[in-house]
């Protein structure tokens, strides 16, 4: 790059008008277009694989199913862990994969891992279902439907058939899960005693049922001009036809038993808004917009209630109104920085006409770079927000380094302002070339980085690439050509105000730079003051490593306000799903009562393959999402009313633990709380031991909030110890005695019921709940046997026993996890408090135990990113030793980065920040910019240099003209990121510690820069002259 190059782009300003024209239109389109969410996807690609096997407890189907399902995962490329979760009847077994699997070929895997072994899994197991766990799993909306008049049943399935149906088609919909129980089927409920009357054994009415639900196709009659097929049809299409189908020439269905329309005892049930209810929960495709599709989907909601006015449809949880609010409080944000920076710069130039330029480049810089973002498929959320934010401070550094320095020899040559322009920009465009270059380079290993940082980072570093490369083009296009028509006004009043600002600004401006070109002197001149104002620097930096950064401590990710809260309960064990819908209705209330309520979405156990909503447990887990308004409309902030809810919820009777955390708690869906314990033996007893022993410590932990566990050694079980030699004499096999009781206790599916345009209703027989809810009644339960029928006290006998309520398992071994939540204490902090409580602490032999929360996640993570600041050090050394063709000025320069790890230190300390991943990319972003000030000192003086100053003269005449820019970028970037280091929008909270380290670091790096990269480039200088001398 030229004066040629720069002179012949000036003398064609229609040529960078049209440039700018169509990426202000572009960037204007890409605002209305791109899609928008909360966060990047950070999850990892995860497959949940949904076994059922009926009648079968949580013990057998992890010994049987489980396992050999684990083993046979672990084989396939890329795994990362495999865990499960069993209650009774249902397996759940989640294969976890690194960031580089694609997710559509894990499926695949899984798939063809589970095929591979299905023959020797247990013939009774319903066909495994294979589920893609991604953000799209969560509902972007949950609808309540609930009725004064019309049973739930009904609802069912009117939601099952025609809402589904409606919903479903809808652009950027994926799927529709329905949940809440009372799933509608024909139930056959058996009187006993008729039964036994007739002499009639259950074996019979089940035959007959079976045998008359079929369609058979006979076969075809064809001739020379048509063909027709001939069937038969066996079904019953009626309740009546039910009644009469003939078990004996004297006895029909009807006689012995009672049909009507029902449902299966529930699993699950759901409450709306405190409502009960049936629950639509509606996922999104993979590569639908959030907004987009809810914004569809409430249309169509309109449209629906419309059709059904007897149907109350209320929204009970919801992502777009968070989405929505947090985009426009980061537009707020960059507002108000656009304000704050520009107050800064006008305080250190003086001049209506620079901040007119730099206010005409804003939007320019902004459009161009929304287009860029459009053009490479970038999304609004948080952190490509926060990038715009923080890019702010970036196009300010370069438009006012530019400008300045045509300012300035505008005002030195005092003619010309076309050859102000052209020698201006010539002289400045190598260091804000070097500058632009530098921390391109500082944030580029971030791209590359791996694992959890480059999934949360990748948009953030990408968008301010963009923002970066934007910016420089505009820097020295249209910031040139704007001065040529701007900077050579002369209009009286203008001058006037200039002059009168000038006064007030030039006046402290002065003072500054003749503070530090007296300090830099007088370094020089005394070795005992150079040597003191080093001895000071060390002492400063050791202070800040050693003593501030462990006193800040650690964490993953800052948590955030967000207005939700998530309660999870677990009952007392062996407790009916009524007890725990009025435990329900008592938390409802009492969430309702402490806080302005938006939305209430309270689930109680699950349905076996809906896996986005439900507590992913039996009836005795309980899931709660509550909403409340936003932080900016409320006097308490979540975590105080987190405080008052614990207490409150405690007192619930039946409730045997309970958590109450913040929506967001835990950076990743994966982790499941921020403190997690895993402890894994293949001994039931000896995890409970530990178990008790890993919950006695968290109590005794400071910044623990709420403990609890995974499972206990709780739940009573019956056990039938069958005497093999009785049921010999009576001709009973063990199939034969389960598979009777199984139809008393569960009832049996032997038939289908049709129903027009859907799947047909199941046809349940089994007896009433008066004949088998009670352990004497199932005692003395006959049974068919080729002898006739015998009590079942004749062949067996009911013993107690305790087990645990849940089973799970990760890494091939039965686990026990005990779970600490916290509100916004350090996470190193408490785990150093966690491991002094459990000191003394000796596990049983056979358990092993291993910290699996944020801690985990945050070694791995903050390996990976001190590695990138490493390599990003070194790119910008090498880097700078090409442009300057010099190792001493190049490491000179790269000597400004360690300063900013004082500032950055104690400006966590003071706003009561952690170190964690954005505070850790928010020094390498400050890397980038920090050396920037060295590359401006170091140029300057080395053409001063080459005009024949001597290296001191050179620097002092360096730190006069150069610390008025440098200050006014530092102080401009600084007011640029004080939104974010505030978290001042919904969700932001999370990235605000870079925003402190970056205005801390970058402030007193400033400072420090100022005042000893001069020291050290005279030092070094001086020595090669004497040495060359």
């Amino acid at each position: 790059m030229n004066s040629n190059w720069i002179e012949h782009l000036l003398k064609r300003p229609y040529f960078i008008c049209s440039f700018l024209v169509l990426f202000v239109f572009m960037g204007i389109a890409g605002y209305k277009k791109m899609d928008r969410n909360l966060f990047p996807d950070s999850n990892y690609p995860e497959i949940a694989v949904v076994i059922v096997q009926p009648g079968s407890s949580a013990k057998t189907l992890a010994a049987n199913v489980a396992v050999p399902v684990e083993e046979e995962l672990y084989t396939l490329d890329l795994i990362q862990r495999v865990y499960s979760t069993v209650i009774d009847e249902v397996a759940v077994i989640k294969a976890e994969f690194e960031y580089s699997k694609n997710l559509d070929m894990a499926a695949s895997d899984v798939t063809n891992a589970i095929n591979k072994i299905r023959s020797s899994l247990p013939e009774s197991i319903r066909e495994p279902q294979v589920h893609k766990i991604s953000t799209a799993t969560a509902p972007v909306l949950v609808v309540g439907i609930s009725s004064d008049t019309i049973p739930l049943t009904e609802i069912r399935q009117l939601a099952e058939n025609d809402l589904k149906h409606e919903l479903i088609k809808t652009p950027g919909v994926a799927n529709v899960d329905i949940f809440g129980g009372y799933k509608k089927e024909v139930q056959v409920i058996i009187d006993k005693a008729k039964l036994d009357q007739y002499g009639i054994g259950i074996g019979l009415v089940l035959a007959v049922l079976k045998n008359n639900n079929k369609d058979y196709a006979i076969g075809f009659i064809t001739n020379e001009t048509s063909r027709y097929l001939l069937k038969s049809s066996e079904r019953k299409e009626s309740i009546d036809t039910l009644r009469n189908l003939s078990l004996t020439q004297d006895v029909t269905l009807g006689d012995v038993s009672d049909i009507y329309f029902g449902h299966y005892e529930n699993t699950a049930s759901y409450f709306g808004n405190g409502k009960d209810s049936i629950a639509l929960s509606i996922q999104r495709g993979i590569d639908a917009d959030v907004i987009n599709t809810i914004s569809l989907v409430e249309t169509k909601l309109d449209s629906i209630k419309a059709k059904y006015p007897s149907l109350h449809f209320e929204i009970t949880d919801t992502q777009k109104a968070i989405i929505v609010q947090s985009t426009e409080n980061m537009f707020e944000a960059l507002r108000d920085a656009i304000i704050m920076s520009t107050i800064v710069i006008f305080f250190f130039l003086a001049s209506i006409r620079q901040v007119f330029v730099i206010l005409v480049t804003i939007p320019l810089v902004y459009a161009s770079t929304i287009a860029l973002m459009w053009i490479v498929g970038i999304e609004f959320n948080v952190v490509t927000l926060t990038a715009i934010i923080l890019a702010l401070g970036l196009l300010l550094d370069d438009a006012v380094v530019v400008m300045e320095n045509i300012e300035r020899h505008y005002q030195k040559i005092q003619g010309s302002i076309y050859k102000a322009v052209l020698s201006g920009t010539k002289e400045i465009m190598f260091a804000d070339l070097s500058g632009t270059i530098t921390t391109m380079l500082a944030l580029s290993p971030i791209l590359f980085v791996g694992g959890y940082p480059q999934t949360v980072f990748q948009p953030l570093v990408g968008t301010l690439l963009l923002a970066l490369t934007a910016s420089y083009f505009i820097s020295i296009t249209a910031v040139p050509l704007l001065s040529l028509k701007i900077l050579s006004i002369n209009q009286p009043f203008i001058q006037r105000m200039e002059n009168f600002f000038q006064k007030i600004t030039g006046y402290v401006n002065d003072r500054i730079q003749a503070f530090f070109s007296a300090a830099v002197s007088l370094a020089i001149n005394d070795k005992k003051i150079n040597f003191a104002y080093f001895i000071i620097l060390v002492m400063l930096f050791a202070v800040s490593i050693r003593l501030v950064m462990p006193t800040v401590g650690q964490e993953l990710m800052p948590p955030m306000d967000t207005g939700g809260i998530k309660v999870n309960i677990v009952t007392d064990p062996n407790l009916p799903i009524e007890k725990s819908e009025f435990i329900v209705k008592q938390v409802d209330k009492i969430l309702a009562e402490n806080g302005n309520l938006l939305r209430l979405s309270s689930a109680i156990g699950s349905e076996p393959g809906v896996l986005s909503i439900g507590s992913g447990s039996g009836i005795d887990h309980i899931s709660i999402t509550a909403t409340y308004i936003n932080r900016y409309e409320r006097e308490k902030t979540i975590w105080e009313i987190e405080q008052c809810l614990r207490p409150l919820l405690s007192q619930i009777d039946n409730i045997k633990s309970l958590d109450v955390v913040d929506y967001g708690a835990t950076a990743l869906p994966s982790i499941r709380a921020n403190i997690d314990v895993m402890l894994s033996s293949p001994v039931f007893t000896d995890l409970e031991k530990a178990g008790n022993m890993v919950e006695k410590a968290m109590y005794k932990t400071p910044g623990i909030v709420s403990v609890v566990r995974a499972w206990q050694i709780d739940k009573t079980v019956y056990n039938l110890e069958i005497d093999q030699q009785q049921a010999a004499f009576y001709g009973l096999k063990n199939s034969e005695i389960t598979s009777q009781l199984q139809t008393v206790l569960r009832g049996a599916r032997v038939a289908t019921f049709p129903l027009q345009n859907s799947l047909d209703f199941a046809v349940r027989v089994w007896f009433s709940s008066s004949q088998r809810d009670t352990m004497e009644m199932i005692e003395s339960t006959l049974l068919d046997c080729p002898q006739g029928k015998i009590p079942l006290t004749a062949i067996a006998s009911v013993t107690r026993d305790l087990e645990p309520g849940m089973i799970t398992r990760e890494g091939l071994n039965y686990t026990l996890n005990v779970y600490g939540s916290r509100e916004k204490a350090a996470i190193s902090h408490i785990m150093d408090d966690f491991n002094q409580a459990f000191k003394g602490t000796v596990l049983p032999p056979s358990v092993t135990m291993e910290q699996t929360g944020d801690i985990k996640q945050f070694k791995n993570s903050a390996g990976r990113m001190v590695g990138a600041i490493g390599f990003a050090v070194i790119l910008i050394f090498f880097t700078l030793i090409a442009m300057f063709d010099s190792i001493k000025v190049s490491l000179m320069i790269v000597l400004s980065i360690p300063l900013t790890i004082i500032g950055a230190s104690w400006t966590l300390l003071i706003l009561n920040y952690h170190v964690s991943m954005p505070a850790m990319m928010g020094f390498i972003l400050l890397s980038g910019i920090i050396v920037n000030n060295a590359i401006l000192l170091i140029h300057f003086a080395q053409e001063k240099m080459k005009e024949g100053l001597s290296p001191e003269k050179a620097m002092i005449e360096s730190i006069h003209i150069r610390t008025r820019p440098v200050l006014m970028t530092a102080f401009a970037v600084a007011a640029g990121m004080l939104p974010v280091a505030l978290g001042s929008a919904i969700g932001l909270e999370r990235l605000a510690p870079l925003g402190a380290v970056a205005i801390g670091g970058l402030i007193v790096g400033t400072f420090l820069t100022l005042l000893f990269i001069p020291l050290i480039f005279i030092m070094v200088t001086k020595k090669k002259e004497g040495v060359n001398k």
